[in-house]
């Protein structure tokens, strides 16, 4: 097992992972640089620790919440190998696919649910006036992404491969699905909210049609690949336009 300085060292070094990020290789070399203590602790020979280097010299890229997670099992697998119950050769094939896999989660459920989740309830609390429970808000996600980080680190230098069966159990995919249910019920508070202050008070008739316009714009990006990012920017077109009073309702 590494020494606890050792283990810290890599898992503090995780968060410069994309700090050197290249358009050719991505995080080869900053993900050499979060593993080099720990190869340095297991491969003292010189040439010994150049092989074990030289491994990472491929293409690397994951999320970067995962990047603990993928580099506790990266470590997990190195002492493996340097005890001889795993041949090195193997260990290539193994980052390449643990790095997408870890990849695609973080995807699907960090940057495309759960930071939207953060800046729409962000935004809506503003907008409403609660500047404090905002900042509470966004300090108590902080904590629990460093808390996760550090966790899933430690999971991962633990158990290896093991941890992902774990991770399997947390069943994030319909955690996704649920999440962004809210966000479609945050982005129709936030369009709510942006209206001029007499445009709020419309009639239940505008409730619904505006229930109808959320629905309407996740089938159109669910069915017609329509981007968000265009019906988001249409939508601020139409509150500007009545704003400044050439669209009335």
């Amino acid at each position: 097992m590494y020494p606890t300085r050792i283990a810290l060292n890599c898992l503090a070094r995780t968060s410069c992972i994309n700090a050197a990020n290249t358009a050719r290789s991505m995080q080869q070399v900053g993900l050499a640089f979060a593993l080099e203590p720990a190869l340095r602790w297991l491969y003292p020979a010189p040439a010994d620790l150049r092989r074990a280097l030289a491994r990472y010299a491929g293409h690397s890229n994951t999320h970067p919440f995962m990047a603990p997670l993928f580099v506790g099992i990266l470590l997990s697998l190195e002492e493996g190998a340097a005890q001889g119950a795993l041949p090195p050769a193997n260990l290539g094939l193994v980052r390449e696919t643990l790095a997408t896999s870890l990849s695609a989660l973080g995807d699907a459920f960090f940057s495309g649910t759960l930071l939207p989740l953060w800046a729409l309830l962000s935004v809506a609390l503003l907008l409403a006036g609660h500047t404090g429970l905002m900042a509470g808000f966004t300090l108590a996600l902080f904590l629990a992404l460093l808390l996760f980080r550090a966790a899933s680190f430690a999971a991962g230098l633990r158990y290896g491969m093991a941890v992902l069966a774990g991770l399997r159990r947390l069943n994030l995919i319909n955690w996704v699905d649920r999440l962004k249910m809210v966000n479609a019920v945050l982005t129709a508070l936030v369009i709510w909210r942006l209206l001029p202050g007499d445009a709020r008070a419309f009639p239940w008739t505008g409730y619904v049609l505006g229930a109808l316009a959320v629905l309407t714009a996740a089938w159109l990006v669910a069915r017609l690949r329509l981007p968000r990012l265009l019906l988001w920017a249409l939508t601020l077109g139409v509150l500007i336009l009545m704003d400044v009073g050439l669209i009335g309702m």
